[in-house]
């Protein structure tokens, strides 16, 4: 359990929303946390699922999903390590709003909801990182409405990849998506048909901006990627700040 402790404080630490947490912050949910491993498929919660607790993201990657009576599937996000699931119920009270599903093997954290309100009670620090991250999801938010109302298919695909492709290394010449997420799961982001979003891949290929190795998308000209995901409108600040690498000592992919 020690090791345990340990590992979870360096994970908090590497996560942006509770780096900057005081030292007793961290203590009191590290005394109530736990590092749990999931399989392929496992769930930490599903859609109208009372929850009390929240997960940091330590290894692999979550899909945020709701299926619909009608057989579709809104895929909202996918999950890396740093970032944090679970937050908005803890602190309204309300069910969990989406599956969250692990794709392949991944690890979390999973910290109490009674220690996390304690915590924001307790410690304005603490409190302010919450709100501060809740902000930004907001205008992620805001930009996704935008993004589906507005955007073509071609602009929602190279914002979406971006998207997934963040905190990737850009010194090589090659960024490789990661092999887990499928083309169905990029059709169901973007709100598309897989036809659609088949044709404008292939397109991107053919501009030589994006190759096809084995089952997995390659960006091969970042630059050119962000000047067609700019092609309806101008990327905005949220959108901005994705391509900019996040403080050392972070989880690359944290928000």
């Amino acid at each position: 359990m020690r090791d345990q402790g340990a590992q979870i404080r360096a994970v908090l630490e590497r996560t942006r929303v509770t780096s900057g947490w005081p030292d007793d912050a961290i203590d009191e949910i590290c005394a109530d946390a736990e590092i749990k491993v999931y399989e392929d498929g496992d769930r930490l919660c599903s859609a109208g699922d009372v929850v009390d607790s929240s997960w940091i993201i330590v290894e692999g990657c979550f899909l945020l999903a709701r299926n619909w009576q009608n057989g579709r599937r809104f895929l909202y996000s996918f999950s890396a390590p740093g970032q944090s699931i679970g937050v908005v119920p803890v602190f309204d009270g309300l069910p969990a709003p989406f599956d969250v599903i692990a794709r392949g093997r991944a690890s979390a954290v999973i910290m109490s909801g009674q220690a996390l309100r304690s915590a924001a009670v307790r410690h304005p620090q603490a409190a302010l990182a919450v709100i501060e991250l809740l902000c930004r999801r907001t205008r992620t938010d805001f930009e996704a409405i935008e993004l589906h109302a507005m955007n073509s298919v071609r602009c929602r695909i190279a914002k979406s990849i971006l998207w997934i492709a963040r905190g990737q290394s850009t010194d090589s010449d090659e960024i490789v998506i990661d092999s887990k997420i499928s083309q169905e799961d990029l059709a169901d982001v973007v709100c598309a048909a897989r036809q659609s979003v088949n044709r404008e891949l292939r397109r991107l290929m053919r501009e030589g901006i994006l190759k096809q190795r084995y089952r997995t998308l390659v960006i091969t000209d970042r630059e050119a990627l962000i000047r067609v995901a700019a092609e309806d409108e101008a990327l905005s600040p949220v959108a901005q700040s994705r391509l900019v690498p996040v403080p050392p000592g972070l989880y690359p992919t944290t928000e």
